[in-house]
């Protein structure tokens, strides 16, 4: 009877060890590629039953050893269990030697997790950079675009995935771009400008490698456009007209400088606009696009105490000169020649007097 009770009392107390006990889990893959993310996924809930989980809010630390010889810290992460029972954890592997890793998850205070818990797991990191084979040079002169070529090995005509980043931006891809039967590719990357760029290299199974290049030189600048002008005297009361054939595309229009011009033009679809937005000091401009019409331009000095001959200038357009059509499109006044004055009567008279005169003569 004496055994009975104590084998009643042992078995008890496993029963009350194991229900305060938690049951966590974690995976994570078997095989992971140098320079991709280790990614650790865990539970402490068991589908279907109801037994004790860690409460939301509980954390500790998994831990990332190399384990190929002997037994040392490489990092560690603190995980936290969420409302549904799940935590995660990255680490970056980024640099690390290939080979045998391990993955412990801490139990703070040796009781914690139940004896059916998973703390440990093995990872191999493979290396794969020495896949990566460039024909093509790390450095390279700018003209608009990286050389990319190079071999694979061991990856056929499967393909392999590109992305260039450049100032911690991607400038190209992700995007698959074609291998032959050897591995072999071979793209032209547009560019924007010299400089470092990193090369990932990846395929279906994961990273490959990273390759840096370093551009030399820059982009032709872009030429500033030639500019056409015409001039004409302008003042208040009578302002000068011009016309401008423009080129398709933007084009620019400015004055002279010395006076405060005000610039009223009327574009292809027969919409007018006026500009003052300068000084004397400075040239009034105004922008616009064009389709190779003809845009109609009046320009006077904003005070009517001013006057003087105003230059017009135009970039991306066919030619600029005074318009005699211009002023009726503003709704001004054409000018028109001086009638000749009326004689007075009495040089009238005078006049048919010399005339009587000269015939009796």
């Amino acid at each position: 009877m004496k055994r009975i009770a104590w084998l009643t009392l042992i078995a008890a107390m496993v029963l009350v060890s194991t229900a305060s006990a938690a049951y966590v889990t974690f995976s994570a893959p078997q095989t992971v590629y140098v320079g991709d993310s280790l990614e650790v996924t865990g539970t402490t809930v068991i589908a279907g039953l109801p037994g004790p989980t860690l409460k939301a809010g509980f954390s500790t630390e998994i831990v990332l050893y190399y384990a190929q010889h002997t037994k040392s810290q490489i990092a560690r992460q603190t995980i936290v269990v969420q409302e549904d029972g799940s935590f995660s954890a990255k680490f970056d592997t980024e640099g690390l030697k290939p080979g045998t890793y391990s993955l412990e998850l801490i139990d703070p205070t040796q009781t914690t997790f139940g004896g059916s818990s998973k703390s440990r797991q093995t990872v191999t990191l493979v290396d794969r950079s020495e896949s990566v084979v460039m024909q093509s040079p790390t450095s390279q002169n700018f003209d608009g675009s990286l050389d990319l070529q190079g071999t694979v090995s061991g990856i056929g005509d499967a393909g392999v995935r590109v992305e260039v980043k450049h100032n911690a931006a991607t400038v190209f891809g992700p995007e698959y771009i074609r291998t032959d039967a050897n591995g072999a590719f071979s793209r032209a990357v547009p560019i924007p400008e010299g400089g470092s760029y990193e090369v990932v290299f990846s395929d279906a199974k994961g990273y490959i490698d990273t390759v840096t290049f370093v551009v030399a030189g820059s982009p032709d600048p872009t030429p500033t456009p030639a500019m056409i002008s015409a001039s004409a005297p302008a003042t208040r009361s009578a302002p000068a007209y011009f016309e401008i054939d423009t080129r398709s595309g933007a084009v620019m229009i400015a004055t002279s400088a010395g006076i405060d011009w005000v610039v009223e033009y009327i574009d292809e679809e027969n919409v007018s606009h006026k500009v003052n937005n300068k000084g004397m000091l400075e040239a009034e401009t105004a922008e616009f696009a064009a389709h190779g019409g003809t845009v109609y331009v009046k320009v006077y000095p904003m005070s009517y105490n001013d006057s003087g001959t105003v230059q017009v200038s135009a970039s991306n357009a066919d030619s600029v000169r005074v318009s005699q059509a211009a002023p009726g499109l503003f709704g001004d006044a054409t000018p028109t020649p001086a009638q000749a004055a009326p004689i007075p009567a009495a040089l009238a008279l005078l006049a048919l007097l010399v005339v009587v005169l000269a015939r009796r003569g």
